[in-house]
């Protein structure tokens, strides 16, 4: 059974053993997603700028993580990218790791605070940003379509693990109003 509620020391979380397996594998994929490319010189990752902008993400799932901040500026976005690409990358796999480490692992109940419910839910939004360029969804109504797809569709566990992760936040944000 998975339940979320509210409680004096923060909010509380039980979830199935299936659940907390599914979710750790698809949390430790974007993880490794964001793992930042080699610097060019050691002291680059000292400092935390880079010499060289790295480049646009070739993967379309890391490219949708990592949206371009000037798309219509090739400089301003590679300066961007320069500058903060890797303060991004470390701020959500900080996230992801708070993630990781607060999963009950084979499934069961953890109590998280209201800093750990946001890092639950930034890491969330970055599983169904994955997802959703795996289901290749544009917009919202090719998302709200996903309910609607054949038992038989090849897509239809991700789309359902994609619902499901947005019932899960939709969840989250309600026990915290």
């Amino acid at each position: 059974m998975n339940r979320i509620k509210r409680i004096r020391s923060g909010v509380e979380i039980t979830l199935d053993g299936d659940v907390t397996s599914l979710l750790a594998q698809l949390v430790s994929h974007v993880d490794a997603v964001l793992e930042p490319p080699p610097a060019a010189d050691p002291l680059e990752t000292v400092v935390g700028l880079r010499g060289q902008a790295p480049p646009v993400p070739d993967d379309p799932a890391e490219a949708r993580l990592l949206p371009e901040a000037y798309r219509d500026d090739d400089e301003a976005a590679a300066e961007f990218r320069r500058r903060a690409s890797d303060d991004l990358r470390s701020t959500k796999r900080d996230a992801a790791q708070v993630v990781l480490t607060t999963i009950p692992t084979g499934g069961g109940r953890v109590v998280l605070t209201e800093g750990q419910v946001d890092a639950w839910l930034r890491t969330l939004t970055d599983v169904r940003l994955v997802l959703g360029t795996h289901l290749d969804l544009t917009d919202d109504e090719a998302a709200d379509e996903l309910e609607y797809l054949a038992g038989t569709d090849p897509r239809r566990p991700m789309a359902d693990t994609y619902l499901f992760l947005g019932h899960l936040q939709e969840s989250l944000v309600q026990v915290l109003l």
